[in-house]
């Protein structure tokens, strides 16, 4: 007998979408579920299918989101095997690319807004930033074909990233190349098709910048290169109708 074992379509995932997870070995049948205080996704009990939650959860107040669901296979004899999956937008999905790719630990691949994490080891870091973001398209489309009515809202966003390759050894100046050829994965395509974003392929004349002098001693290794990435964020909300308008009433000084 094999020991008991499970494997999953997606390792990342966009909210409101599905993978699947498959037990092998151990004592059939098996039951799915997803542990407590993850990202708040649900899984079919019997069939694997794991469906990603409308909204990740935010976690406890001061805390970081809870990007992971860790999902559970219990087979007839009490084993258990476990697996994790990511949920999040396109920005987390695009460097959960690169991490998959580099095989990184959590935490090496971050979105930044001001300020580049020191490294704290020799380790490999990357750091992705918006320096742009224009949406060019939005929609807001009506849906009364259930009893409960709905506005399904879009909009499609071109944003400009910063990709900063970090190291205090060469690890940033040796393998820099490999961030590029992730994007260019078949697993990064998987994925775009998967949660309907683009990463837009390098503009001739694009290079890396050597900017490790920036840093001094710091950071003895950085280089920075800039990637265009499309994709959509969709929201659905209950649409609310009043039979009559009401004036809003506005309490004044006497």
């Amino acid at each position: 007998m094999s020991a008991l074992s499970l494997t999953q379509s997606k390792t990342a995932l966009a909210i409101n979408l599905m993978a699947s997870f498959l037990a092998a070995g151990g004592t059939p049948p098996y039951t799915y579920s997803v542990r407590a205080n993850g990202a708040g996704g649900t899984i079919n009990s019997s069939t694997g299918i794991y469906t990603a939650p409308a909204v990740v959860n935010a976690g406890v107040y001061g805390a970081p989101k809870q990007i992971y669901d860790v999902i559970q296979v219990l087979d007839n004899a009490g084993n258990i095997a476990t697996a994790q999956i990511l949920v999040g937008t396109p920005l987390l999905l695009f460097c959960e690319i690169i991490q998959n790719q580099l095989n990184l630990p959590n935490g090496r691949v971050y979105l930044w807004d001001q300020k580049i994490m020191q490294p704290s080891d020799s380790g490999l870091y990357i750091a992705v930033s918006v320096l742009s973001c224009k949406p060019f398209s939005n929609t807001n489309k009506f849906d009364g074909s259930s009893a409960n009515s709905n506005s399904d809202q879009s909009v499609n966003m071109y944003a400009q990233l910063q990709l900063d390759v970090i190291s205090r050894d060469t690890e940033a100046r040796d393998r820099k190349e490999e961030v590029i050829m992730a994007l260019n994965s078949n697993y990064a395509q998987t994925q775009q098709e998967a949660n309907s974003f683009y990463i837009g392929k390098l503009p001739p004349g694009s290079q890396f910048v050597n900017l490790s002098s920036q840093d001094g001693a710091a950071i003895p290794y950085r280089f920075n290169i800039s990637v265009a990435m499309q994709y959509f964020v969709t929201k659905t909300v209950a649409v609310q109708s009043f039979d009559t308008f009401q004036t809003p009433q506005v309490n004044t000084n006497p």
